[in-house]
């Protein structure tokens, strides 16, 4: 149990700590990257796809679980904002959720050599009075804690680390912000940034997306230039590609009475008789009728209702024993008798089964050479692909884009000191930099910039200017205060950029490919 000051933290009273960091600030960043694991997910941190660790920086590990909780956010938050033109391949989403938790490792790290840290009176303090955790006369609660905890996956350990990994970034962004001064040029600067509005055009060349032609020659050439040493490295590194255990995809409905795992709300109040008798009245009219139908009416699983009841492809170890072995002694199409586990009763649908597959090393040989080959090549293809892009934006060819399989995208109308831009490009400072310095419409960058893995072609769709010069004096100096943010974050990326590139560069990053490229593996399990 975490402790603050020789008492459990389910112990504390908010009203005793004193509120010296914005706590909803930080606890937000954790809590708003919540995750709903369903009551069939697996029943350990075991997960449908990459093995080992996600990454890690100078020793320190980003767990799968760790991925997965901020993949589930990332993905959300990207189907929002795409809605129909949703594709977490093209997006990049794995790869800038291993970036984006590797940038956070690598910012801790270099924040704690520096002699910043984070005790656990200010980790307890961010926890307390957070709103998240309070009850309604505004006192913590810890059995919301604890509730928050389970449904996470998260130890007290593990959620209290995160915390302290947030604090101490943001003592370091604090640090960098709050040791700079501007002029009344650059409250100038400030105003004209606020209020100049505009709008880009990008497209995006992602390594990840171009095809590449790899001849049998190709191949052949690899393999005699010490080439099947490696083929046989990544066999031996990736056992789930070649041993792939029998999978299931499945629906179902699920009846949770009182004391039931993880039952709430008036399931929780159901007795289990009368959730048995219910489940029978339903099992006649899932047979009967439109399963996804019957699921949205009737289960007690909060994604179900909005999911069908789908729970995708899933190996036998993933769920618990009961709704395995029910759901692999099935064919495709049959809906099972009632199954009772610790979550309930189920009603199980089998709509898709995957046989094992083991292949083996000669048999596999050369289509991880082709991979390896793939992989090669992509980088280049795709500079080479931006850069013939950027040649026929400047001229105007836009038959071009049509020929690579390339779009224009648009941000839509944003700030030029807009911390994050629009449209799914980020913070990068290249690609803000890029940005701002397009003046007036259909400018297009000078050159391509490279950002987060892709190649990015910049256009400017509409800019709209501010008048900065009938400011008055008064004025002016309101705004070198305001502006102090804006020459201080540009400051704090660079430095963070520069810290990362003394790790990238000593080899102090380790980035696992499996992770990398987890959205285009679900897509090939899944067939899709």
């Amino acid at each position: 149990m975490f402790s603050w000051k020789g008492k459990d933290i389910s112990d504390l009273d908010s009203g005793k700590l004193k509120r010296n960091i914005p706590a909803y600030v930080i606890l937000a960043l954790a809590v708003g990257a919540m995750t709903f694991f369903g009551v069939c997910e697996p029943s350990g941190n075991r997960l449908i796809g990459p093995s080992g660790v996600a990454a890690s920086v100078d020793g320190m590990d980003v767990s799968a679980l760790e991925f997965r909780r901020a993949h589930i956010n990332r993905t959300q938050q990207a189907q929002q904002q795409f809605k129909d033109n949703f594709d977490p391949v093209k997006l990049g989403i794995s790869q800038a959720v291993v970036n984006g938790l590797v940038d956070q490792l690598v910012y801790y790290k270099e924040a704690v050599r520096n002699g910043l840290y984070a005790s656990d009176d200010e980790v307890a303090n961010v926890i307390i009075e957070g709103q998240y955790f309070q009850n309604e006369q505004g006192k913590f609660d810890p059995e919301l804690f604890q509730r928050y905890l389970r449904s996470q996956r998260h130890t007290e350990a593990s959620f209290t680390e995160e915390i302290r990994r947030s604090l101490v970034n943001s003592k370091l962004r604090s640090f960098v912000t709050d040791t700079y001064r501007v002029s009344r040029e650059a409250a100038k600067l400030d105003k004209l940034l606020t209020d100049t509005k505009i709008n880009v055009e990008f497209v995006q060349v992602n390594p990840s997306n171009v095809n590449v032609n790899v001849s049998d020659e190709d191949i052949d050439a690899f393999l005699a230039d010490g080439g099947e040493e490696k083929v046989r490295k990544y066999f031996d590194q990736n056992p789930r590609e070649f041993n792939k255990e029998a999978q299931v995809k499945a629906r179902h409905v699920l009846i949770a009475f009182q004391g039931a795992s993880r039952a709430t709300g008036d399931a929780a109040k159901r007795s289990k008789e009368d959730a048995k008798a219910l489940a029978e009245k339903v099992l006649k009219e899932a047979k009967s009728g439109d399963f996804v139908a019957v699921v949205k009416k009737y289960t007690d699983e909060a994604s179900g209702k909005t999911k069908g009841g789908d729970l995708g492809y899933f190996k036998k170890g993933d769920m618990v024993p009961e709704f395995s072995e029910a759901a692999f002694a099935m064919n495709k199409g049959e809906i099972s008798n009632i199954v009772e586990s610790k979550f309930g009763f189920h009603i199980i649908k089998v709509e898709d089964t995957k046989p094992a597959v083991n292949t083996s090393f000669d048999d596999a040989k050369r289509s991880i050479a082709s991979k390896l080959v793939s992989k090669d090549k992509r980088p280049e293809l795709a500079k080479a692909q931006a850069e013939k892009a950027l040649e026929a934006a400047k001229s105007g060819n836009e038959a071009v884009f049509k020929e690579l399989g390339l779009e224009w995208k648009t941000t839509g109308e944003f700030a030029l000191n807009a911390r994050f831009l629009p449209g799914g490009l980020g913070s990068d400072p290249k690609l803000k930099e890029a940005a701002l310095s397009l003046e007036k419409a259909g400018d297009v960058a000078d050159s391509v910039v490279e950002a987060s893995g892709s190649h990015y072609i910049l256009r400017l769709k509409s800019r709209e200017g501010a008048e900065v010069e009938k400011m008055s004096s008064d004025e002016l100096e309101q705004l070198a205060d305001s502006s102090r943010f804006l020459e201080a974050f540009w400051m704090y990326n660079k430095l963070t950029q520069d810290v990362k590139k003394t790790y990238e560069d000593a080899n102090r990053i380790y980035r696992n490919e499996e992770y990398m490229q987890y959205d285009a593996i679900l897509r090939s399990q899944s067939g899709s």
